[in-house]
């Protein structure tokens, strides 16, 4: 008595070809998965442009308020054109851009005060620019802390 051939049995062409279309629809899937960007590679752009912040110096007068709040007005174009998809990140960009904008307010009227020499209104915005910038280190602590993870 002889062993059969059970009919499961494919011939080598047949058993080429499916190699060939599993390695097909897995190199696929490789590849779309690796299109999409992630959370770390999200982190890293908004890392870099917040980092731009860093090397500003505080201005002296009026037409250095404004110099800075322009360069404000730029990271925050930078930021609101990062493509974001995880919706934790998506919320700290929100804030991110409501603190850029608040700051570059606070400037403005900054500025705008220096050049009226009006005391009340240089008092007023910097309390201003004291509270909007008083929310980095917190945003900057939970984008660091998200991204850590």
């Amino acid at each position: 008595m002889q062993l059969q051939k059970s009919s499961f049995h494919t011939s080598p062409s047949r058993r080429n070809r499916y190699n060939v279309l599993g390695m097909t629809a897995l190199s696929m899937g490789l590849l779309l998965y690796g299109c999409g960007e992630n959370r770390v590679t999200q982190c890293n752009k908004f890392v870099t442009v917040a980092n731009k912040t860093k090397d500003f110096v505080a201005p002296k007068d009026a037409a250095g308020f404004t110099q800075l709040a322009d360069k404000i007005d730029q990271i925050r174009t930078e930021t609101q054109a990062i493509a974001v998809k995880d919706s934790q990140l998506k919320e700290l960009q929100t804030k991110l851009l409501s603190m850029y904008s608040d700051v570059s307010l606070a400037l403005k009227a900054q500025a705008k005060a220096v050049e009226a020499k009006d005391t009340n209104a240089q008092t007023k915005a910097k309390q201003d620019l004291e509270t909007a910038a008083g929310k980095e280190s917190d945003l900057v602590d939970s984008i660091n802390t998200l991204c850590a993870k």
